[in-house]
């Protein structure tokens, strides 16, 4: 019986050291509300372009402010986003667009391949004609950042817009 009190109790020290050095689960971040990511991504834009594009091609968070048009350039549905900040020229003498997409649950594909559908077509569309834009088109950057955004980065500053843009989303 002493024997089996004594296996029971280092047992239970077993355990109780064991559960000493288990680290708790750690919580997640919530999700910001739609509203402040879309602020938060329409600062790091603004702050990683030149004040002529922040002038000429504003940035717009609202789906509402952006035409149906624009969202068929784009190659995804304004549903598809649970939060955005874009800035694009609709101009067909231009290649020039500027986005950060968290998109909706389950449509990260969807807008990923949208948006490489568009880069496709911007260069294509000037593939024959104005190759300073063809050139842009081709150094376009699109990537999915850590957090799950995406970002593209099509200008003719793409370098240092992109890493303006990363560089004020880690800050």
């Amino acid at each position: 019986m002493k024997k089996l009190t004594a296996l029971i109790l280092a047992l239970a020290m077993c355990f109780a050291l064991a559960a000493c050095g288990a680290e708790p689960a750690p919580t997640p971040t919530p999700m910001p509300s739609a509203e402040e990511l879309a602020e938060k991504y329409a600062s790091a834009i603004t702050a990683a372009r030149s004040e002529d594009d922040n002038e000429f091609t504003p940035v717009v968070t609202d789906p509402a402010e952006l035409a149906d048009y624009n969202w068929q350039l784009l190659g995804f549905a304004a549903g598809d986003a649970y939060a955005f900040a874009i800035a694009q020229s609709l101009m067909n003498i231009k290649a020039y667009c500027v986005a950060l997409i968290m998109p909706a649950e389950g449509k990260s594909e969807a807008v990923m391949n949208g948006l490489q559908s568009y880069v496709d077509s911007t260069e294509q569309s000037f593939s024959t004609y104005l190759p300073d834009q063809h050139e842009i088109s081709q150094n376009a950057i699109l990537e999915t950042l850590d957090d799950g955004s995406i970002l593209l980065v099509m200008s003719p500053e793409w370098d240092s817009v992109h890493d303006g843009i990363v560089s004020a989303l880690e800050a």
